[in-house]
């Protein structure tokens, strides 16, 4: 039955997926839809394309900062080949997490290699690193998203979705100040797991630096993408408010990494049709514009496809299936 279960959930999700996108396209004009893709200008596109990766090569800066006081010593180039790859895996997996699998395994066995330390630990380690790096660019996210709305006040967006952005900004914050806590309440676990993360946050409560510095990197890239999305519109000839690319972006962020969805697919585009109708796009346009989201990302992450093959590295299913071994 366990074996069953990743199968049966890929399915569950490939349904919510082309239920959503079934459900969008009886929304739209499917001829006008292929003819909004078709007028795409293709050198707007390009600047998005290049700004997306701009804005991966400084993710990866973040995590190399978070990863280097848990004891990885990579040179920096490792975490920007390991990162990309990580990407390269997401176009297969059935979510985000198949390409942090990926991450995890690299740079455990890229430790485990030139350090001689062992599989465990270096597992574990580099697992906290991939989940500190993705805790510190969603509550980048949220912050954006939170600060935009307070900002921008203007736009109509339901008083529902501005107290859901403003509770889990005020989380984070919470969370943060709760670290100390945290740490004392795993002092009494004897769990390895425990021991693990008890660990890692005394060591980044020590370098609360790292911390200031990556959530910085963050919002950098979170700016980088936001901007994207005005280059995207007008690729589309339409004439996105700036300060309301910084509303969207966290927001559809957000909601389209609901692990309900293969790789938010559905989601996505349904978060886009909702957001973009608010300021009068046309529907078309709306998933248009998250179509050519999706494209940019997968064209982008097949540099990772090329740096897969340069390392002669193990086939993404064998990476997941050994990340999961390991991580038992």
């Amino acid at each position: 039955m366990k074996r069953l279960r990743p199968a049966l959930s890929l399915l569950l999700k490939a349904v919510v997926s082309l239920g959503i996108l079934a459900f969008l396209l009886t929304r739209i004009d499917g001829m006008q839809l292929l003819r909004v893709l078709s007028a795409a200008h293709v050198g707007y596109l390009v600047t998005a394309l290049l700004g997306y990766f701009v804005g991966q090569l400084v993710s990866s800066f973040r995590w190399a900062l978070l990863a280097r006081p848990l004891g990885f010593k990579n040179p920096l180039r490792d975490f920007v080949s390991i990162y990309f790859i990580g990407m390269f895996f997401n176009l297969f997996a059935p979510s985000t997490v198949g390409g942090d699998f990926g991450r995890v395994f690299y740079l455990a066995r890229g430790r485990v290699r030139g350090q001689g330390r062992d599989w465990a630990g270096s597992t574990a380690s580099a697992l906290i690193s991939v989940i500190t790096d993705r805790a510190v660019g969603m509550a980048a996210l949220v912050w954006m998203g939170a600060a935009a709305l307070l900002l921008f006040p203007s736009y109509s967006i339901p008083s529902a979705i501005r107290y859901l952005t403003d509770g889990l900004a005020l989380a984070f914050i919470l969370g943060w100040f709760f670290l100390p806590l945290l740490h004392g309440l795993l002092e009494r676990k004897a769990h390895p797991i425990a021991e693990n993360v008890r660990l890692a946050v005394g060591i980044y409560r020590e370098n609360q630096q790292v911390l200031s510095q990556t959530i910085l990197l963050s919002l950098i890239v979170h700016f980088i993408q936001a901007t994207m999305h005005l280059f995207l519109g007008r690729a589309l000839a339409v004439e996105i408010p700036y300060s309301y690319c910084f509303i969207i972006y966290p927001l559809v962020g957000l909601f389209s990494a609901l692990p309900i969805s293969v790789n938010g697919f559905g989601l996505r585009e349904g978060g886009y049709l909702f957001l973009l109708q608010l300021i009068d796009v046309a529907p078309e346009k709306a998933i248009a514009f998250g179509l050519l989201l999706f494209v940019i990302v997968a064209l982008d992450s097949l540099f990772g496809a090329v740096l897969f093959v340069l390392r002669g590295a193990p086939k993404p299913s064998a990476v997941a299936s050994e990340a999961d071994h390991q991580l038992r």
